[in-house]
């Protein structure tokens, strides 16, 4: 199993690919991979699973990025570097976790508040991805793009109560065992009021180096007070379809294959 953890530096050259789309940024990040996929080699029918959003591109809302427009591109970049491990038999599945439309607006918008001086409000931001909105077409265009190579499959997790839902399909594709799995806490959590001081922080005129200490003092001090009563200080957690069942893809990508016996 491979995680985020694991593929920091995949994931980087996945996002400068989908601001940089150019042959060269490609070709890094199919380096990249096929060095975290060095410890797989020489492996013989066994089950491997790649889990990382950021292979879907760079989160959009920022960098002049709106859509998830080269995810189909990095697909490709991604099966080769498989099959190239285990050769062209190897059965292959893309997995997306995707969202409803506005509740993927909202969650892009927070996380992307969250680490950069946005200074639209929701409604304005909102607006400008609603090119992007639609992670249907994203899988679709995948889908068009391998289908002779891999399947490519997808879950709406915005009214899904399961919140293993998404891991324990993946691993159902692979015959991995998923009954003894155990939920985490809910993470990236929006809590309440938390955006809009966060809007207020990015129109102020403080530096960029004041405003993101800011914004890491009030996480923090949210963090710190978390175990005591949830209307302490006025804050409280939005309900989960702000983040849903603690799950923070957006446009979430596991890899899945088998490798084949030699």
């Amino acid at each position: 199993m491979l995680l985020p953890r694991d593929l920091k530096d995949a994931g980087f050259s996945a996002r400068r690919y989908a601001v940089a789309p150019k042959d060269r940024t490609l070709q890094n990040f199919g380096k990249k991979l096929r060095s975290a996929l060095k410890p797989f080699e020489g492996c013989t029918d066994k089950p491997l699973l790649i889990s990382n959003e950021e292979f879907s591109g760079l989160i959009p809302g920022r960098k002049g990025m709106w859509s998830y427009s080269q995810t189909h591109v990095l697909a490709q970049a991604i099966l080769d570097q498989i099959c190239q491990l285990a050769g062209e038999q190897v059965q292959t599945t893309l997995l997306f976790t995707t969202r409803d439309a506005a509740e993927w607006i909202r969650s892009t918008y927070w996380q992307n508040l969250r680490s950069n001086r946005i200074l639209e409000d929701l409604p304005e931001y909102s607006k400008a991805l609603q090119h992007g909105a639609n992670l249907d077409a994203v899988v679709q265009r995948v889908q068009e793009t391998v289908s002779s190579r891999a399947d490519v499959l997808s879950i709406n997790v915005s009214d899904i109560d399961d919140r293993l839902l998404p891991l324990t399909r993946a691993l159902s594709i692979l015959n991995v065992r998923s009954d003894d799995l155990v939920a985490i806490e809910d993470q990236n959590v929006q809590p309440n009021g938390s955006a809009e001081y966060f809007l207020e922080l990015n129109r102020s005129g403080m530096t960029d180096e004041e405003v993101a200490a800011a914004k890491r003092a009030h996480l923090d001090d949210l963090k710190a007070t978390k175990t005591n009563s949830p209307k302490r200080n006025g804050h409280r957690e939005r309900p989960d379809n702000h983040s849903p069942k603690g799950m923070k893809q957006c446009c979430g990508i596991f890899n899945v294959a088998r490798l084949p016996r030699n």
